[in-house]
């Protein structure tokens, strides 16, 4: 069996139980078998919500090291020609924030 257990930590398969050391979110292991240190991220994260009212920035932050994460979610509206021309571009205007998405000339 012990064999067997080099072979994975050979192959990077290592044994033992993930601990968290501080209050910070990386998880330490050490291999019971042949001693290597790992460390992995896992953070804890609330969900994301928007950060004004009239804005599409979302933010969210670790429950446990308060690290943040932001991104953006814009509330589309439906596509529509910008004009009656042949092949005119399709824009869709987002909800919260206003903002304008155009596409490519298009031949309908």
């Amino acid at each position: 069996m012990n064999v067997l257990r080099r072979m994975l930590c050979s192959i990077g398969l290592h044994a033992g139980q993930w601990f968290l050391p501080g209050s910070r979110c990386e998880s330490q292991r050490v291999c019971t078998v042949c001693g290597k240190l790992s460390e992995k991220v896992r953070h804890s994260w609330t969900e994301f919500a928007y950060v004004a009212a009239g804005g599409c920035e979302q933010v969210r932050r670790c429950e446990r090291c308060s690290a943040t994460e932001s991104r953006p979610e814009h509330d589309w509206g439906p596509w529509f020609y910008t004009n009656m021309e042949f092949s005119a571009p399709q824009a869709h205007r987002c909800r919260r924030c206003h903002q304008t998405e155009k596409t490519i000339y298009t031949m309908r």
